[in-house]
């Protein structure tokens, strides 16, 4: 990141200004497109089938990374859960925190230090892709080691990009890198932030696991081609 926080920036002016302007966003391989903030602060029946899936799998102390809105924060705070709200975001915490979440981290999950460990650790909204790009995803096992539970379960939503080279739109597999590797551009209010984004398919992600000793397991898969999977630690 650039340091300008725009994502944190739109959502504080939607949650504290009523501000409502939007985020544009595309990628190296796809065209400008709206990202509605309003769908950020989404409830439990307009999230996709995954994420669902994944909060409902959830227990014990929870670590929500890249909480952002908090939208699935809130959700689990309210079931009863012990939640943890992990964001780099200095404005989306001053959200995180206006919405009631108990405990809110301001830090980057690569930094984040814990003397407890986690029961659930949730990678949502494509969140694996905070490694940046595929080949620096053991570092994600890592921290994981540091911080889940012996017995604790994390949850990775993810997606499959190869559709985008399969369908007919011009762009050809790299010969070097991973094609899930993708150079994202937001657009907020007329300034630019750029930062590197990976998305994992499945046969990729179980490759990390099973190199860093985790069990793999799909859970679901929506009709977009998005899906979770639970990982674990071998024992």
């Amino acid at each position: 990141m650039n340091g300008k926080d725009l994502f944190g920036r739109c959502l504080y002016d939607y949650w504290f200004d009523n501000q409502p302007e939007d985020m544009l966003t595309k990628t190296n391989l796809t065209d400008e497109e709206v990202l509605p903030t309003s769908y950020l602060f989404r409830d439990f029946e307009a999230m996709p089938l995954p994420e669902q899936e994944a909060l409902l799998l959830s227990k014990g102390k929870v670590l929500d990374v890249g909480a952002g809105s908090g939208t699935h924060s809130v959700w689990l705070q309210e079931k009863g859960l012990e939640v943890t709200a992990l964001d780099f975001s200095e404005y989306g915490c001053k959200v995180l925190k206006d919405r009631n979440i108990k405990n809110v981290v301001h830090q980057n999950f690569f930094d984040f230090t814990s003397e407890e460990k986690f029961d659930t650790i949730l990678f949502l909204m494509n969140g694996i892709g905070i490694a940046g790009k595929a080949i620096y995803t053991d570092r994600i096992f890592n921290k994981l080691d540091e911080l889940l539970n012996k017995n604790g379960s994390a949850y990775i939503h993810s997606s499959d990009l190869k559709y985008l080279y399969e369908a007919g739109g011009g762009y050809l597999l790299p010969k070097e890198g991973y094609y899930g590797d993708v150079r994202f551009t937001i657009n907020y209010k007329g300034e630019k932030e750029h930062f590197n984004w990976t998305y994992l398919d499945e046969q990729t992600l179980g490759f990390f696991a099973v190199e860093n000793n985790y069990n793999i397991k799909k859970i679901t898969q929506s009709d977009f081609g998005d899906f979770l999977v639970r990982v674990w630690k071998k024992i």
